[in-house]
């Protein structure tokens, strides 16, 4: 998630690539630019600190597909990166053995259908033979799970095939080969950027994922859990006796969500379990000395809606004796999300990723308890922390407003950070974009709202501007101090861009991130809108010439807004809800509804919140020019949504256009279509915001 601003001028020149300055003669941002962004994914520091492993993620523009290689760089930033795998796979979680002799990763071929569990395989790099070739170790079928003495490794993959459909004779099995269409009786029958799904609640239709180890040197794996469920977060203890894991023994109730519990496992199959309390516990992991468990924990969702609490759970980081006991809450003091925990390796501190209003850092707290420090320091976003085996330096990827992402490497106390890749530099030589500024302002009533505005290329101020709001997903989502190519986008194309953090957003506090539980359209309304107030009264901004857009959450908001102001010219509105009646039963996502809405829409007090929340319910209201683009197979806010708010702004005459993307979900979509997304963002403002026609009132 998206984080605090904090300080430091020194964090954004290391992130700038030491200062460097991009050419006078820059061009603006493109369209095209976006096929030549790299991403970093699943950095992984080799135990003695001298190398990082990692997933290096370019766009193939004539394949309309992301190419996903492993590569590897020294940590002392003299040699270049090199590619390890073959292109012709799709590479995935890079892992180190203890030793550091053995690399491991995800293979899945290229050739192979996307959703074929046989596509993807286990391949072994022998790091001290430089030029051999990546072989596999008999036995292993999911991502390796190295034992710290090297004798065995561990790995979770289903138990069993899904058991192929019995048919009485053939005139039956005749028939149903001939149908093409689906049935259930399930709840669970969906799930975005997968499809249809089996039946969860049949063991032999969906198999669960097993935990199995096999000796280090390959053979035939013996199978260590028997629970039906599947197995999540698993750790070796570190005398290589046991392993600790995660697993939600309600998985096949259709009617539960979020409470798994913490399990540890001995070699010989017996498991012991340490919770079972409501709660979702989650990524544990051991103290050095094995005596304790550090792990996150937060009450399940299925307990918050039987509550109809009036606001969300916290995240937590806590520790139980590994024998069961007494927990502890480290966290309870900090107002934030923590990310997963892992131990120093001394055992006194215990380090967690974090965002904290506008910025994402390494944090750390002592493991018996007391104040949480925070690690690494600079107004940007650092994800991926990876360290190295005794803790002394560490890995992660960083970016900032103006800088794409790259990979660096520091010491554990985040100091001497050394920045080792540079794949995003020619783009930012080229194009030179534009640092965000940051801004703070009050809301309606006083409450002050994070924001940050990005200047149009070549701003006079002596001119006028249009503006465009842009409105983050979520609501629990966050912006922050990170690359967006969007954003970048519209400021190279003369638009002033202001995107803000409303009541809702996650790294500002519970307070602040439950404040919309309920209601929402009204404080996060009044907050964007006071963003828009603020940019007006402190740059030269041409009030007939506002557009706003969103996507997903910012696609709600967005068709709030034009229903209940008339001061924006156009929007473009990205998979937006509009009616959260007809989306309770269409969409895979339910439980928003049960839980932020206080139950389903045959409850009074529900249907009450969930009817006067739809922005159907204010079209009557709406003059602004709508553009509405989406996922036709989105499954988690289902194009009829915007098909609705389409259709009735044509029957009242509002100009629209409504662009549907085939065989896209709500995320994972193609190169192709997401350039197709930003051209048709960029024709429908130029239309409504750069020409004759794009006056609007207040």
């Amino acid at each position: 998630m998206l984080r605090k601003i904090c300080l430091a001028i020194l964090g954004w020149m290391l992130v700038a690539g030491c200062g460097m300055a991009a050419p006078e003669n820059a061009r603006p941002l493109a369209l095209e630019d976006y096929y030549r962004l790299v991403a970093f994914q699943s950095p992984a520091m080799s135990p003695d600190g001298r190398w990082v492993a990692f997933i290096k993620s370019t766009i193939v523009e004539a394949e309309n597909r992301r190419q996903n290689e492993l590569w590897l760089v020294a940590t002392d930033g003299r040699t270049p990166p090199r590619r390890l795998s073959d292109p012709s796979l799709d590479a995935a979680s890079p892992r180190w053995s203890p030793s550091g002799r053995l690399l491991a990763f995800s293979g899945r071929s290229l050739a192979a259908p996307a959703s074929a569990d046989e596509g993807a395989a286990i391949w072994f790099l022998p790091m001290d033979q430089p030029h051999a070739a990546p072989f596999h170790v008999r036995g292993v079928s999911g991502l390796p799970i190295f034992s710290p003495d090297n004798r065995w490794i561990a790995f979770t993959r289903r138990a069993a095939q899904p058991k192929a459909p019995q048919y009485v004779d053939d005139q039956d099995r005749l028939i149903h080969e001939r149908f093409k269409g689906h049935a259930y009786d399930w709840m669970n029958f969906r799930a975005d950027q997968i499809g249809y799904l089996p039946d969860p609640r049949d063991p032999e239709a969906s198999p669960a994922e097993e935990l199995f180890i096999v000796a280090s040197i390959g053979g035939e794996p013996r199978q260590l859990t028997h629970l039906n469920v599947n197995v999540r977060g698993v750790q070796w203890r570190p005398d290589s006796g046991a392993l600790v894991f995660s697993a939600d023994t309600h998985q096949r109730d259709e009617y539960s969500y979020e409470r798994a519990d913490l399990f540890v496992v001995a070699l010989d199959g017996k498991v012991e379990r340490l919770t079972d309390d409501g709660y979702n516990n989650n990524a544990p992991t051991w103290s050095p000395n094995g005596q304790t468990i550090c792990f996150r924990r937060q009450l399940g969702l299925s307990a918050v809606i039987a509550a109809k609490q009036d606001h969300g759970a916290p995240v937590d980081i806590y520790t139980i004796p590994a024998n069961g006991g007494t927990m502890k809450n480290l966290t309870a003091d900090w107002d934030f999300l923590p990310g997963s925990p892992g131990w120093g390796f001394d055992s006194r501190f215990i380090y967690f990723g974090g965002g904290m209003k506008g910025i994402s850092a390494l944090l750390r707290v002592p493991s018996e308890g007391g104040a949480i420090e925070q690690v690494t320091h600079g107004d940007r976003i650092l994800t991926g922390f990876s360290p190295s085996g005794h803790y002394e330096t560490m890995a992660y990827v960083g970016t900032d407003s103006s800088h794409p992402e790259e990979l660096f490497v520091s010491a554990m106390d985040g100091g001497h950070e050394k920045q080792v890749t540079t794949f995003n530099r020619a783009l930012v030589e080229a194009v030179r974009p534009v640092p965000a500024e940051r801004i703070l302002f009050p809301s309606r009533d006083g409450t002050m709202i994070e924001g940050w505005v990005l200047k149009p290329r070549g701003y006079d101020p002596s001119r006028s501007w249009p503006l465009i709001l842009t409105i983050h997903g979520g609501p629990h989502g966050a912006f922050g101090n990170d690359f967006s190519f969007e954003h970048q986008l519209l400021a190279a194309q003369g638009y002033l861009v202001v995107y803000t953090n409303p009541r809702g957003s996650a790294t500002y506090g519970e307070k602040f991130l439950w404040a919309t539980w309920g209601d929402w359209g009204n404080l996060d309304f009044e907050d964007v809108m006071s963003g828009v107030d603020y940019a007006e009264s402190h740059y030269n901004v041409d009030p007939q010439r506002l557009g706003v857009t969103g996507y997903s959450y910012g696609g709600f908001l967005s068709n709030w807004i034009i229903g209940h102001t008339t001061r924006f010219a156009a929007a473009v509105v990205g998979a937006g809800i509009s009616n959260w009646i007809s989306d309770y039963g269409t969409s895979t996502m339910a439980r928003t509804k049960e839980s932020e809405f206080y139950g389903p829409p045959w409850d009074l007090r529900a249907h009450t919140l969930l009817v006067s929340r739809s922005p159907i319910e204010y079209v009557a209201n709406v003059t602004t020019p709508a553009l509405y683009l989406h996922g036709e197979s989105d499954m988690m806010n289902p194009i009829e949504q915007s098909e609705q708010m389409y259709t009735a702004l044509k029957k009242r005459g509002v100009p629209a256009r409504f662009v549907r993307y085939a065989d896209t979900y709500h995320g994972g979509w193609t190169p192709w279509n997401m350039v197709n997304r930003y051209y048709e963002e960029l024709r429908w403002f130029r239309h409504y915001l750069n020409g004759a026609e794009s006056g609007a009132g207040k």
